[in-house]
């Protein structure tokens, strides 16, 4: 059998079109094992790994400079991770295009103010008009964690975002955003976290902070907590899936004695107990209410 030839550098780096390929190889050399087809007319070398990066880059090649890297995939190249390694890559035109598989391409008329050329990724959604789409979507709580992992990689304010509300009026889910962005707070860590503080706060429950460090008597540090009030020394974590692992829950265990050591009450909140969120707002707030009495 006749070894396969080597995949040319010019195409063993990242995403191509077939015009650019056929410089190189035969076309029947581009249908091999040796490469895949990422999208019509782009196609990668097979062993080239294909995070959401590259699905970008092969969106940009299928449809040109002028497309604009927009929503979730923007969002992962301001460092906030809310799309998946396999997810299709979005992109906003302004002009109608055929629809692929897969690509995300949405139809809109972007301001001048809301586009930035990013180095590798060409145009890109400002973190504010990315927050902006991102926050309008029928779940509250789906907003919110959009916008807290935004806020937490990028500079992007509440105002910044409104400002692009500015003259449209009629945006769906425009109340949904507005709601979220008085929620937000880029102090959560993680998806589960930003759920759990949306659904204590839209049950009526004072606001808790994120991250709150708790020390004992002399200031000395004890614990970070993911949310608390640290006036009435109640704390709430996420206990995640990651948490299964035998050696991680008796870490927790040890961590979480800390602060309940210093007089504060800690209520842990898993998976399972977010599946019956009425029982997780009554506890949280039976423990609001003991804090006051003591």
């Amino acid at each position: 059998m006749r070894p396969a030839r080597p995949v040319p550098s010019e195409l063993a780096s990242g995403p191509f079109s077939r015009a650019t390929a056929l410089a190189h190889v035969t076309d029947r050399t581009l249908g091999g094992p040796a490469y895949r087809s990422l999208t019509r007319g782009v196609h990668a070398a097979r062993e080239l790994p294909v995070d959401h990066g590259v699905r970008i880059l092969a969106a940009r090649a299928a449809l040109g400079e002028h497309a604009v890297v927009s929503g979730a995939s923007a969002a992962w190249v301001w460092g906030a991770q809310l799309a998946a390694p396999d997810e299709p890559a979005t992109m906003t035109v302004s002009r109608h295009v055929r629809q692929r598989r897969e690509l995300r391409v949405r139809e809109d008329v972007l301001r001048a103010g809301e586009v930035v050329v990013t180095a590798r990724w060409g145009l890109t959604t400002t973190p504010a008009r990315t927050a902006y789409d991102l926050g309008r979507v029928r779940s509250l709580t789906t907003a919110v964690q959009h916008l807290d992992a935004l806020t937490a990689t990028t500079r992007v304010t509440p105002d910044d975002v409104l400002a692009c509300t500015a003259g449209r009026p009629g945006s769906r889910w425009i109340t949904t955003l507005r709601t979220a962005l008085e929620l937000t707070d880029p102090g959560a860590e993680s998806p589960r976290e930003s759920a759990l503080r949306v659904l204590l706060v839209t049950a009526g429950l004072p606001r808790p902070a994120t991250q709150v460090v708790v020390r004992d008597v002399a200031g000395f540090f004890v614990a970070r907590v993911d949310l608390g009030w640290p006036d009435l020394r109640v704390a709430v974590e996420y206990d995640g899936q990651h948490h299964d692992l035998p050696e991680q829950v008796r870490k927790d265990r040890a961590r979480l004695n800390r602060p309940r050591v210093a007089g504060w009450t800690v209520i842990v909140v898993d998976r399972h107990q977010m599946r019956r969120p009425d029982d997780v707002v009554a506890t949280v707030a039976a423990a609001l209410r003991a804090a006051r009495g003591r």
